[in-house]
């Protein structure tokens, strides 16, 4: 009759060793891919918003506002400060922000809308409260803890019909060309070009993962992480 050979006390210790040690070297690799897949996520879906420019058009020559239809990309808060999150978006009824799914881009990765409200929580990500047709890649601080975002020489004070506000957004214009004061615009004209590269700065609520930028070009407009332009 063969007898069961169980763990000695020393062969239990070995593997508890072993696992904490897997454990140590894990902990900055995760920390290592989650940047880097931020950056892959937030650069792919700035391209995305410049690539929908390109290709797709809401431009009414009968309107005064035509610029306004401009896909833009746009970092905004949940409610409360419950979150950021992005919105990839067209505002072709005029009415200042696209505020409804039918204005808003698709995600390729699962074919849900990236919208949100603003005006609600960001919902947990992990449970049955999102909303069925919102993609969850869009709520930046939950997927990958981001917590702050700057936007440098693309970010203006803008008004018009509504109150004066700084937006954190990038547009594009037909041509791929980025734009900045255009969503309050009435007048159809250019003068919304960036004459400068615009910046937008990335941190994470981990304060021991580095931040990123990535960097949008004035004149070609296709964006490029700062630290490595081959991405």
């Amino acid at each position: 009759m063969k007898t069961k050979k169980a763990f000695t006390m020393v062969e239990l210790i070995a593997v508890i060793v072993v696992m904490g040690v897997l454990a140590a070297y894990s902990i900055p690799r995760y920390k290592r891919d989650t940047r880097v897949e931020a950056i892959n996520h937030m650069l792919s879906m700035i391209r995305y918003t410049q690539n929908l420019a390109l290709h797709d058009s809401m431009h009414s020559d009968t309107n005064s506002s035509w610029q306004q239809s401009f896909w833009r990309f746009h970092i905004a808060k949940c409610k409360n400060s419950s979150g950021l999150y992005y919105t990839i978006g067209t505002d072709k009824s005029y009415s200042g922000y696209p505020f409804e799914l039918a204005e808003t881009a698709i995600d390729p990765s699962n074919g849900k809308h990236l919208y949100w409200n603003g005006y609600t929580k960001c919902p947990k990500i992990n449970n049955n409260s999102l909303i069925d047709n919102v993609s969850p890649n869009i709520f930046i601080t939950q997927r990958y803890g981001i917590d702050k975002v700057v936007f440098s020489s693309c970010s203006v004070m803008e008004s018009g019909s509504r109150s004066s506000v700084s937006r954190k957004h990038i547009g594009f214009d037909n041509f791929g060309r980025p734009m900045r004061k255009y969503t309050a615009s009435d007048t159809p004209d250019y003068n919304g070009h960036t004459v400068t590269d615009c910046r937008i700065r990335f941190y994470f609520q981990d304060n021991s993962i580095n931040p990123f930028t990535i960097v949008i070009p004035a004149e070609s407009g296709y964006a490029y992480l700062q630290e490595n332009k081959n991405l």
